[in-house]
């Protein structure tokens, strides 16, 4: 099946979701009607050779079929960019149920045990095509959950194409947790490596724990390599569970298996898939769906006080620097031009829209809604939070003292903090080079959450004014801080 052009029609406007990763397009392709899913890669710097390997790879990728692999809608290109078309998954990732505890208070361990036996059939398909596909980066946030909270994988056999991808995501050294002691070393990869970052998920999944989180940070990958798994052991993490003794303990066997130290020791995808799927069998369909609606429920009962912060804009705008405001100055944010359109605007408009993309008023293109504007402006109190899907800093980080801020705030900051933020914090701030790997390890060598965040704040208040702005600019879109509180101090 050729891959599909998708044209600039088709899309019209675009809006930046903040995931609990990273920042993604998200848009509407008009003649399905279906909300997609649009991975920008930057094409400016590539030669036409180059141009046309990505497409050949796009073009090969789109042949292998699967229910449990996303597949592409087709291409949206320009001359100097190219966006990879996907169904948007309305559930997210497997990253944003393990880590937004807000959302998901508990997660059931059949719907853990059913994700995994969903990610181990896609493993499956993969390598069984001649010659074996292998996916190579298996993780979390790659695995993505539809309206039934059924996986499927993203990004299978894309090593290449993410040097070109334009997003503001998580520190990439945060994801070698999930590669094998062969890909650390760097061995060639093979589908065995696929089972190590499938377990490494699974236990991750089923813990609510960042893996080697408690660990040196400059030292794990060498213990890891020596035969360090992460702790405690599934039969541990299980024990108050549903399952029988022996159930717990086959698992747990069977965990150790797929992290063998020997690759041909692991098991086939195959195989996992078949050890999952028993164990899924456990549990009956009715209590299935009783606990996923239990779930559902939940969740929205936690969406309900929330209002979405979304900003849309038109396709023909679309750049790749609107997914790095957050380290962008006011001035290089927005063309000059643009700001000269927003001074003829409302005043508040322009105040709340200096970092957007900026359209002439005679193109119709709402930049942010009023009763989003509202939101910004009217939130009650600390629990209610502000719009998770809200992808600027709000405008009083420009004008007051954030390095004071956070000093006035610790106590509630220390308060309200979770592990998903912090480690959310911890990533992005490395991958600004805002913290080095000894401010990392000095903040993971604290036993418990409070300590953590105690340091990190004292490691913000030495680094200056800029690196407590961006700080506060991430407490504030995690909903730590809310709008009200930044004020003068």
């Amino acid at each position: 099946m050729d891959l599909s052009r998708i044209r600039q029609r088709d899309l019209k406007s675009v809006c930046v979701v903040d995931t609990s990763t990273e920042k993604v397009y998200k848009s509407t392709h008009e003649p399905t009607g279906f909300q997609v899913f649009l991975k920008l890669l930057s094409l400016s710097n590539l030669g036409d050779r180059a141009c046309e390997a990505i497409q050949d790879n796009l073009e090969y990728n789109n042949k292998i079929r699967s229910e449990r692999l996303i597949q592409m809608m087709g291409i949206y290109q320009t001359p100097d960019k190219m966006g990879i078309v996907t169904h948007w998954m309305p559930n997210g990732s497997v990253h944003s149920l393990i880590y937004q505890h807000d959302l998901y208070p508990v997660l059931p361990l059949s719907m853990c045990i059913s994700i995994l036996t969903d990610v181990a059939e896609g493993l499956t398909f993969l390598h069984r095509i001649n010659p074996p596909t292998r996916h190579r980066r298996l993780k979390p946030c790659n695995i993505l959950l539809d309206s039934q909270y059924r996986a499927k994988l993203s990004d299978f056999n894309f090593p290449e194409l993410q040097k070109f991808a334009v997003s503001v995501g998580q520190d990439e050294n945060s994801q070698r947790v999930y590669l094998s002691p062969q890909r650390l070393q760097g061995e060639e990869p093979t589908t065995a490596d696929d089972i190590y970052s499938l377990v490494i998920i699974l236990h991750e999944l089923l813990s609510r724990k960042r893996p080697f989180h408690e660990n040196n940070a400059l030292k794990w990958e060498t213990e890891v390599i020596r035969g360090l798994r992460p702790q405690p052991s599934v039969d541990i993490i299980l024990k108050a569970s549903s399952l029988t003794p022996s159930q717990r303990t086959h698992l747990s066997q069977f965990t150790n298996l797929c992290w063998h130290l020997q690759p041909k020791k692991r098991p086939t995808a195959n195989e996992c898939f078949s050890h999952l799927g028993n164990l899924l069998q456990a549990f009956s369909v009715e209590e299935r769906i009783r606990e996923i609606a239990a779930l559902v429920s939940t969740k929205e009962r936690a969406m309900k006080h929330s209002q979405p912060c979304i900003v849309e804009f038109d396709i023909k705008f679309l750049d790749d620097s609107w997914l790095t405001l957050s380290h962008r100055s006011r001035t290089q944010s927005t063309p000059e031009d643009s700001t000269e359109r927003l001074s003829a605007s409302s005043p508040k408009l322009k105040e709340r829209s200096v970092s957007l993309p900026a359209t002439s008023p005679t193109n119709h293109v709402q930049l942010m809604r009023p009763r989003q504007v509202a939101a910004w402006n009217n939130e009650p109190s600390w629990t209610q939070g502000v719009p998770r899907e809200c992808p600027i800093s709000p405008p009083a980080l420009w004008n007051y003292c954030c390095g004071e801020i956070l000093k006035r705030d610790r106590e509630e900051i220390l308060k309200r903090m979770t592990e998903g933020v912090l480690n959310n914090l911890m990533d992005t701030m490395r991958s600004r080079l805002v913290l080095s790997r000894d401010d990392s390890e000095n903040i993971n060598a604290e036993p418990t959450l409070r300590g953590r965040t105690r340091i990190w704040l004292d490691i913000l208040s030495e680094k200056g004014e800029e690196a407590a702005k961006m700080g506060l600019e991430i407490l504030y879109s995690q909903r730590i801080i809310p709008l009200h509180s930044i004020k003068p101090v």
